[in-house]
C-alpha cells in the first residue's frame, strides 16, 4: 500500500468541509470557476494532467456527503508529488464540490431543496447542468462519481461495516451488461482485490438498482464507464478519517488499473462476487437493557442511530444518538456495542431517564 501520510493534506479534516476548505489549499490557485450555485457560489473545477485519456471525476453533489472530497484532495497531492507517470497519460477533470450550498449548510440537497443525484433526466438545477455540460465538453473515458454511504450498511452475510461500496451502475431495469458497464466492472474487481488486502471484509458492492434520475445511470447509458464509490464507516471513527484513507486507496488503485490496463485481464462476472450491502449496523447497540414499557418490565434491546446537525457556531457536527429500534436485535450490530445483562436499572423508553443510559455507558 502507499506510504499515505506522505500526500494526505492534514489542514483537511472532519466532517465539514467547504468552499472555504478548498481555498486554504496550497494549489488553490489552480482552480477555475466552472458556474455558480444556485446560492451564487462558485463551483470549482481543476484541470490536471496532459494526457490522451480524460476521466472525470466529481464530489459531495450530497453536501453532507464529504469524506470522498478530503480523499480527492488527498489524490490531487499524490498526483502532483507523486503521479507523473499518471499525468503523462491521463487528463484529470475534478470537481471536488458540485453542490457548496449545501456543503454550507450541510444538507444532502442543494439551495433549492434539490437532490443533485435525481436530477439528470430535468437539470432543473443548474449544478445538474454544470456537470452535464462538462461531461459534453470532456467527452470522458471514465467517470467517477463520489458519495458517503450511511453508518447502516454491512457487508452482506457478514457482521463486518461496509467501509467501501463500488458499483458499477446499470442502464436498464434489466441490468443489462453493455460494453461501458462491463469495462467498470472489470475496473471495480481490480480495485476490490487490492483494496480487500488491505480491509478485508469491509468491501461491498453497492446496491444495482436502476434510477434513471441518477448521474452514474445517464453517463453510464450514453456511453461512458462509470464508477460509484461510497465511502462508509469504520467503527467509531465519525470524522472518517480511516475511511478517508481507503477511499483514496481505492481512487488511486482504480486509476492505476486504467493506466496499466490491468482491467483488461480480468473477467467480468468476478464484480458478482463481490458481497453486496446489507442494512445490518446501528451506531449504539445497547444489549439486555431492563425496560419498562405498558406496566411490563423485560430485557430488551435499544438500537440508536445518530442525527448529524451542524453546529453553525463552531462550524462541526454533531452526533446526537435517537432511538430507531427496541426489542430483540439480535440480527443486527452496533459500531458500538455495550450489555447491561448486570445492570438492575429500570428505564423507561418514553421518559427522560433514558439519557441516563449514556451516563452508565
Amino acid at each position: 500500500m502507499i506510504n499515505y501520510s506522505k500526500y494526505k493534506i492534514h489542514g483537511i479534516k472532519g466532517r465539514y468541509i467547504t468552499n472555504d476548505s478548498l481555498l486554504r489549499l496550497s494549489f488553490s490557485n489552480d482552480f477555475n470557476i466552472l458556474g455558480l450555485s444556485v446560492g451564487e457560489a462558485p463551483v470549482y473545477y481543476l484541470k490536471l494532467g496532459s494526457g490522451s485519456l480524460n476521466i472525470l471525476i466529481w464530489s459531495q453533489m450530497h453536501g453532507n456527503e464529504s469524506t470522498s472530497t478530503k480523499s480527492l484532495i488527498d489524490l490531487i497531492s499524490f498526483l502532483k508529488t507523486n503521479g507523473k507517470e499518471y499525468l503523462n497519460y491521463v487528463t484529470f477533470h475534478i470537481v471536488p464540490i458540485l453542490n457548496p450550498d449545501g456543503a454550507l449548510n450541510y444538507t444532502r440537497d442543494n439551495f433549492n431543496g434539490i437532490d443533485l443525484n435525481r436530477d439528470f433526466l430535468n437539470f432543473s438545477q443548474p449544478e445538474s447542468r454544470l456537470l452535464k455540460d462538462l461531461y459534453d465538453s470532456v467527452k470522458p473515458d471514465f467517470c467517477f462519481n463520489l458519495h458517503d454511504q450511511r453508518s447502516i450498511y454491512s457487508v452482506k452475510g457478514t457482521n463486518k461495516s461496509s467501509i467501501i461500496s463500488l458499483l458499477s451502475p446499470t442502464v436498464d431495469n434489466s441490468k443489462s451488461e453493455t460494453s461501458s458497464r462491463i469495462k467498470s466492472m472489470k475496473v471495480i474487481c481490480s480495485i476490490y482485490s487490492k483494496l480487500n488486502k488491505v480491509i478485508e471484509g469491509h468491501v461491498s458492492r453497492f446496491n444495482d438498482d436502476y434510477n434513471p434520475n441518477c448521474v452514474g445511470e445517464a453517463f453510464q447509458t450514453q456511453g461512458t464507464p462509470t464508477i460509484l464509490f461510497e465511502s462508509g464507516q469504520f467503527g467509531e471513527d465519525y470524522t472518517r478519517e480511516n475511511t478517508r484513507e481507503f477511499m483514496c486507496y481505492s481512487l488511486i488503485s482504480a486509476i492505476q488499473s486504467i493506466v496499466k490496463l490491468e482491467y483488461e485481464r480480468i473477467v467480468h462476472k468476478k464484480y458478482y462476487l463481490i458481497p453486496e450491502n446489507e442494512k445490518r449496523f446501528f451506531d449504539i447497540l445497547i444489549k439486555n437493557v431492563l425496560l419498562s414499557e405498558k406496566h411490563k418490565t423485560k430485557r430488551s434491546d435499544l438500537g440508536f442511530r445518530f442525527k448529524e446537525k451542524l453546529c453553525k457556531k463552531t462550524k462541526k457536527i454533531t452526533f446526537d444518538p435517537k432511538i430507531i429500534e427496541h426489542g430483540s436485535l439480535k440480527s443486527m450490530n452496533g459500531h458500538k456495542e455495550i450489555d447491561f445483562i448486570n445492570n438492575s436499572n429500570i428505564f423507561n423508553i418514553k421518559s427522560n431517564n433514558l439519557a441516563e443510559l449514556f451516563k452508565k455507558m
